[in-house]
């Protein structure tokens, strides 16, 4: 099983990774914005929705379920991964091969179907790179797969620099991604060499039996399809491809923010499985409190912070003519929320083999959900659309809390989250009471006071951070 300082290194690792990827990710998004203008941006955003669409269906459960398979005991590495990537590069092949005709019934400008028809092969090796990640997660070498995201954002942004610089569109943006993404899907498997020899298998058997595992998790992402990207789909059917910028760049932070939380039980997953199948129970509801307090100490003061500093974020992200954009910022990042304790416990979900319980949760929450996104965004806008998205997010973490539960009978504690909320508060004061000199050092100094206050109120121990640190860590044997 893994250990706390083995999860630590490589949440450390994997953290450091992520944040030099979300700044590459952000300096993208600011030339996008910039070059193209709300209303561009719009059909941008759209593009990359609808291929998301595609890209969620062809996932299958795939890259989840691929984790689970070759951490079971016994488990022939090489050739369960050979076979999900075979079963990924053939699925992916056949669906992303429809997008470009299924766009066409759709009513979007010509600039769109032609950039979703670029767009669906860079999203087709986009899907063989993510899929092995669950490879570097089993061996504790993340660093790798951290390594290649970085190689692949900064391709991508190189390549949109300069076509930004030699004025291209929409077209030409989204096409970008086809080198990145290609790039990306050799260095990972390149990087996964040392572990394991990674080649397509088309084992028609141990495609069944892949099926047998991940078919209850497709379901359910089917289902969570409705409700995640229903609401950009349907305001680009009724509203504006400007309005569909402005939310779009909000939505684009949350994406950002939601990474943490799917990165870090991407982590545990194994461990949690291992755990509550070797019927270690306490372990297992002893990760589960102190992961539940981690993630509250961080998406609290930021849900708090972007109350007062959302607009200013935005208009330092995307630039001017983006303002509304932070306003409806205000209200989507009250989603991270459910974002984070439904990630929580999804992953138990899985961790607990209840994903079939799950399905009718999720047909509920997405049913309950389009029908309010059909209600409220073509009266409402972006507005309708994101206080929808925070309901649905808020209710599928009900339900998946509900489900790990009543099988494990493992709760989380409140005294972290209750002296987040209190530094919160401080921290919020403070921002409000002292002037304003520029957003990042806003953040910053926000930042420092709500540690400060979480470290005296014994909301964060010193022993805890000093685990987290590299240093510490123990060699592995």
């Amino acid at each position: 099983m893994i250990s706390a300082h083995s999860l630590a290194k490589n949440f450390t690792i994997q953290t450091v990774g992520k944040v030099f990827s979300i700044l590459i990710g952000l300096a993208t998004v600011a030339i996008l914005t910039r070059a193209l203008g709300t209303e561009q941006f719009g059909e941008y955003t759209t593009v990359a929705t609808f291929l998301q669409f595609f890209g969620i269906l062809v996932d299958f459960g795939l890259t989840l379920t691929l984790l689970v398979m070759i951490s079971e005991k016994g488990a022939n590495e090489e050739q369960v991964a050979g076979n999900f990537l075979g079963l990924r590069l053939v699925s992916g092949f056949l669906l992303f091969a429809l997008a470009p005709i299924i766009v066409l019934a759709f009513p979007y400008s010509s600039t769109i179907k032609q950039a979703v028809l670029f767009g669906a092969f860079a999203y087709f090796l986009m899907g063989g790179a993510s899929l092995l990640v669950g490879v570097f997660q089993k061996h504790e070498a993340i660093w790798r797969a951290a390594l290649a995201e970085l190689i692949n954002r900064f391709v991508l942004l190189v390549t949109i620099a300069i076509l930004a610089w030699l004025n291209f569109g929409v077209v030409a943006f989204t096409a970008a991604a086809i080198l990145a993404n290609a790039i990306w899907f050799l260095v990972m498997i390149r990087f996964a060499r040392p572990f394991v020899h990674i080649r397509p298998r088309f084992e028609i058997e141990t495609w069944k039996k892949i099926f047998l595992h991940s078919w209850p998790i497709a379901v359910s992402i089917i289902f969570n399809l409705m409700y995640l990207k229903g609401d950009i789909l349907l305001l680009s059917l009724f509203r504006s491809q400007t309005e569909v910028g402005l939310y779009g760049v909000a939505y684009r932070v949350i994406d950002i923010l939601t990474v943490i939380p799917t990165m870090f039980m991407g982590l545990l997953l194994p461990s949690l499985t291992l755990a509550w199948t070797n019927g270690d129970h306490e372990q297992f509801r002893s990760r589960l409190s102190r992961t539940f307090d981690l993630f509250m100490v961080f998406v609290i003061p930021v849900i708090a912070g972007a109350q007062i500093l959302g607009v200013q974020l935005i208009e330092l992200i995307a630039g001017q003519g983006y303002e509304q954009g932070g306003a409806v910022l205000k209200v989507l990042i009250l989603a991270l929320f459910g974002v984070f304790v439904g990630t929580l416990f999804g992953h138990l979900v899985v961790a607990l083999n209840k994903q079939r319980a799950m399905i009718l949760g999720y047909a509920a929450t997405a049913a309950v959900t389009l029908a309010g996104y059909l209600y409220v965004i073509p009266r409402f806008g972006m507005y309708g659309a994101a206080w929808m998205t925070v309901f649905s997010e808020a209710l599928i973490a009900i339900i998946t809390f509900i489900v790990v539960f009543r099988t494990s009978g493992a709760l989380p504690h409140l005294r972290v989250f209750l002296k987040a909320l209190f530094a919160a508060l401080i921290m919020s004061s403070f921002l409000l009471l002292r002037p304003s000199v520029h957003v990042a050092l806003d953040i910053l100094f926000g930042a420092l006071v709500y540690f400060a206050v979480m470290v005296l109120i014994r909301g964060i121990r010193i022993e805890d951070v000093k685990l987290m640190l590299p240093g510490r860590f123990k060699k592995s044997v």
